[in-house]
C-alpha cells in the first residue's frame, strides 16, 4: 500500500508516528509508538484511535465540568452512571473533532492530554492531520510524552544556570583578585622594608632603620584594599535591614535623588512628566531612594561615557522620568486594580542585546568600571516591595519601568 510504503521513512523519529484509515481504526505506527505506549505494533493495528486517545476518567471530568456542571451523587449506581456517561460524551466530543478535521481539511492539536492509552495512563500531547489520498481519507498523528518537552526546558533552564554561574563565578573572582593581588603587594613591601639591613651601630650591632612615612602608606593599602573587599561581599549577601513601611508619595523620593545628582551632571537635561495626582503607596521610602538613585545614575553615566565623536551636534543628552497610574495590572501571580509606573528614560547609546537579558543579574556590567551589583539590589528591593522592573532599550531610547503596588498583600515579606 502506498502511504504505508511512504511512512517507513518516518520509522525513526523521535516522536510517535500513527496512521489511521477514515474509519477511526490504526493501520500503521512507528517503532517510537510502540516504545511509548509500552505495547507492539500487532496489538495496535486494528484499535480504534478514540480508545486509545480518550482522556483518563479524571481529565474526562475536568473536561466535562468545564463545559457543565456535574451532579454529584453518593448513590454508587448512580456514580457508575455518570462516569459511562462522561466517557461517552468524552468519546462522542473526541470523534467529532475528526469528523470536523477530515470535512474542513483542518489539523487539531492537543497539549498535555491524559490518555488511557493501552496497558495504562499516559501523559502527552498529539497532533491530528487530515490526509486525502487515491485510496482514501486517512488521518497523520503525531505523539509525544507530556513531560518531554518540560524536560528538554529544564535541561536547557540548567543550563543558562550554570552558564551564569560560572560567569558570576568568574566575575566574583576578577573582583576579589584585585584587591588581594594589591593586599600582597604591600604586605611585601613592608616585608622588605622591616627586614632592610642598616649601617652598624657604635656597639657592633645591626638595627633596623624604618621608613615611618612608607609602613603608613603600605598598611593604608592593606586596609583600604580589606575594606573594599568586605563591603563587595556585603553588597553579594545584600541587607539583612527590615523594611521600615510607610505611607509615600512616590515623587519625594525621586525628587531627593535629582537634586543628588543635577551637580554631578550639569550636562544631561533632567526633564519630569509627573501625575501628580497619584496616591500615595506604602513603601520603605529609604529604600525606593536605593533603587531611583541607581536607575538615575546609571542612566547619567551612560550619557556621560558616550563617544560625542560618533554624535550629532546637536545632540542633547537627556534623562526623562514619568510616573503614571496602570489599571489592571499582574505582578507575578498577583492582579492589582491599581500600580504605580515610573519610567526612567535616557535618549543615550542603549544596551547591548547580548546584554540586556542578563543585566539584573549580579556582577554583570557593561561598565569597565562597574561592579555589577547595583541593579541586581535594584530588582531585590523591588521584589521585596511586590513589584517589578522591566527594561527595554534601542539606540536613543533605553526605557527601566518600575511597578509598584498601591498596597502590600504581606507587610513584611523576606
Amino acid at each position: 500500500m502506498k502511504p504505508l510504503q511512504a511512512l517507513s521513512l518516518l520509522q525513526n523519529l523521535y516522536t510517535g508516528v500513527i496512521w489511521v484509515a477514515e474509519d477511526l481504526t490504526i493501520q500503521w505506527v512507528n517503532s517510537q509508538t510502540e516504545q511509548l505506549l509500552l505495547v507492539s505494533k500487532s496489538r495496535l493495528i486494528g484499535l480504534s484511535i478514540l480508545d486509545l486517545l480518550i482522556p483518563t476518567m479524571s481529565e474526562t471530568k475536568v473536561i466535562t465540568a468545564e463545559s457543565e456542571s456535574l451532579n454529584q451523587s453518593t448513590d454508587p449506581k448512580a456514580q457508575l452512571s455518570e462516569n459511562k456517561s462522561c466517557v461517552e460524551a468524552s468519546r462522542d466530543k473526541l470523534e467529532l473533532q475528526f469528523h470536523n478535521a477530515k470535512e474542513y481539511l483542518q489539523p487539531f492539536i492537543e497539549y498535555s492530554r491524559h490518555i488511557r492509552g493501552v496497558n495504562q495512563p499516559l501523559h502527552v500531547h498529539y497532533s491530528v492531520t487530515p490526509m486525502n489520498q487515491e485510496s482514501g481519507s486517512y488521518y497523520l498523528i503525531e505523539i509525544w510524552q507530556g513531560d518531554r518537552q518540560s524536560r528538554l526546558d529544564k535541561e536547557q533552564r540548567l543550563q543558562e544556570q550554570h552558564d551564569v554561574s560560572r560567569e558570576m563565578l568568574r566575575s566574583v573572582a576578577h573582583e576579589v583578585k584585585n584587591p588581594l593581588a594589591g593586599i600582597r603587594g604591600a604586605a611585601q613591601l613592608l616585608i622588605q622594608q622591616t627586614q632592610h639591613p642598616s649601617e652598624a651601630t657604635n656597639n657592633g650591632e645591626n638595627t633596623v632603620l624604618v621608613d615611618a612615612k612608607k609602613l603608613t602608606t603600605y598598611a593604608g593599602i592593606v586596609i583600604s584594599e580589606t575594606d573594599r573587599l568586605t563591603k563587595l561581599i556585603e553588597q553579594l549577601l545584600g541587607s539583612n535591614q527590615l523594611p521600615e513601611w510607610q505611607s509615600v508619595n512616590i515623587h519625594e523620593p525621586l525628587e531627593h535623588v535629582l537634586l543628588l545628582i543635577q551637580s554631578q551632571y550639569p550636562q544631561v537635561t533632567i526633564k519630569r512628566d509627573y501625575d501628580l495626582s497619584l496616591p500615595e503607596i506604602t513603601a520603605d521610602k529609604n529604600q525606593l531612594i536605593q533603587v531611583f538613585l541607581n536607575l538615575v545614575n546609571n542612566a547619567c553615566e551612560a550619557l556621560s561615557e558616550q563617544d560625542t565623536t560618533l554624535l550629532q551636534a546637536e545632540y542633547q543628552p537627556q534623562l526623562t522620568l514619568i510616573t503614571r497610574i496602570e489599571h489592571q495590572y499582574t505582578i507575578g501571580a498577583q492582579h492589582h486594580r491599581q500600580v504605580i509606573r515610573v519610567s526612567i528614560q535616557d535618549n543615550g547609546a542603549g544596551i547591548a542585546d547580548d546584554l540586556i537579558e542578563r543585566i539584573f543579574f549580579p556582577l554583570v556590567t557593561g561598565r569597565a568600571n562597574g561592579t555589577g551589583l547595583g541593579l541586581a539590589l535594584v530588582q531585590e528591593i523591588i521584589h521585596r516591595h511586590e513589584g517589578a522592573i522591566e527594561v527595554s532599550s534601542q539606540p536613543g531610547d533605553t526605557h527601566f519601568n518600575v511597578y509598584l503596588p498601591l498596597q502590600l498583600s504581606n507587610l513584611h515579606p523576606q
